[in-house]
């Protein structure tokens, strides 16, 4: 049996590997193994967790990293925590291969410690574009992993310019596309989520970028400013993710909520998430949703400042900057412009058809874990 390792980390992160989770379970030639840390087990941001739970997932260390400070020092220091931690669970749990996703802070310290500890490291979305210290880290990650699965052609290319040789280099597509495909109808929602699913709503999801920490809170009341001009729509905001600045998000997230037209989760199941994202008018904000899943659904993307700058764009998405007209203007053209609805009625979401978590179980199934898989060499 190969043991393959997955690391868990956030609530977006969940749905790049939600099904390919499940698929991993199923196979009699893999023996699944979890580990779970970061925002999944903050009850500042819902605990979401509590989902993996739901989903029968077998978790086999729960590694607790972060505070509830809001510093670039306590963060850093979170994920010192995460590397000593993971270390001792590599060593108890002796993984074949240790699946990360994306370009998270946690997943990047996770391929550190395994490709020190001799562990080959695969990495979903390897190749992407993202505007700030994601970006870096993601391509950081690339250059210590072992195996690439890219999420479209453009980022496959990108990989194989950064020198890394083509056997380790897979076009799969955005496995998180597949989990849209298969929305579970019979799935029960809460009286909240049923009530917002009857009425015209729109997504706010906007995350802290580094580089822009002092105008985190003026950027993110712009956009809010600039949501409340549109009355006939209930505005559904949900908590940013744990990086250094979100504490400045999230206090004018609790000043918004006493608002009639404002309506605030920290956490949103997937299944329940899809049902949502499905039926909104739109997204806004920073979130990479709105670029990887939006399209799937034919839903208006409102891209802001630089977070997801150069990542590759299907028709849905209007690019805006921080200014509370120029966000106005975005809203208006996506919710009320009949020749961009007419565009984005034929709209294809460039990352997948739906079929990558399966392509990626295949690929893991064939790789053989020896020296020529570890001894990596750049061909540039």
């Amino acid at each position: 049996m190969k043991k393959v390792c997955v690391i868990a980390t956030s609530r977006a992160t969940y749905g790049y590997k939600r099904k390919i989770i499940q698929l991993i379970k199923k196979e009699k030639s893999l023996k699944l193994q979890v580990i779970v840390t970061g925002m999944h087990l903050m009850k500042k941001y819902g605990y979401s967790v509590n989902e993996l739970k739901k989903d029968k997932v077998p978790i086999n260390e729960q590694i607790k990293i972060f505070s509830n400070i809001d510093s670039n020092t306590h963060f850093v220091k979170g994920l010192s925590k995460e590397m000593l931690k993971l270390s001792n669970s590599f060593s108890k749990l002796k993984p074949d291969l240790v699946l990360v996703t994306g370009d998270r802070a946690e997943m990047f310290i996770a391929a550190v410690t395994a490709v020190y500890m001799n562990i080959p490291v695969a990495h979903i979305q390897a190749g992407d574009l993202s505007g700030h210290i994601d970006g870096s880290v993601r391509h950081a990650i690339t250059k210590i992993a072992h195996i690439h699965f890219a999420s479209c052609k453009d980022s496959a290319d990108r990989v194989k310019k950064m020198g890394e040789q083509n056997w380790r280099i897979f076009d799969v597509g955005a496995p998180q596309i597949d989990d849209l495909i298969d929305i579970k109808d019979q799935i029960k929602t809460n009286k909240n989520i049923q009530n917002l699913l009857n009425q015209d709503y729109f997504l706010i999801i906007q995350h802290p970028v580094l580089v822009e920490k002092e105008e985190t809170y003026k950027n993110f009341k712009n956009t809010l400013i600039a949501s409340e001009k549109f009355k006939k729509y209930k505005k559904v905001i949900i908590y940013p993710n744990v990086d250094s600045g979100n504490k400045k998000i999230i206090q004018l997230i609790k000043k918004y909520k006493a608002k009639k037209d404002f309506i605030v989760f920290k956490n949103i199941e997937r299944e329940n998430f899809k049902k949502i994202l499905k039926n909104s008018k739109l997204i806004l904000g920073n979130s990479s949703c709105g670029i990887l899943e939006a399209p799937t659904f034919k839903i208006p993307a409102i891209n802001i400042g630089n977070r997801q700058r150069d990542r590759m764009q299907a028709k849905n998405v209007i690019n805006s900057d921080y200014k509370i007209k120029n966000i106005e203007k975005a809203l208006s053209y996506a919710l009320y412009n009949k020749t961009f609805k007419l565009k984005i009625s034929n709209c294809k979401n460039p990352y997948g058809n739906g079929k990558s978590s399966e392509k990626i179980i295949k690929l893991i199934k064939k790789i053989q874990i020896n020296k020529n898989l570890l001894d990596k060499r750049m061909i540039y």
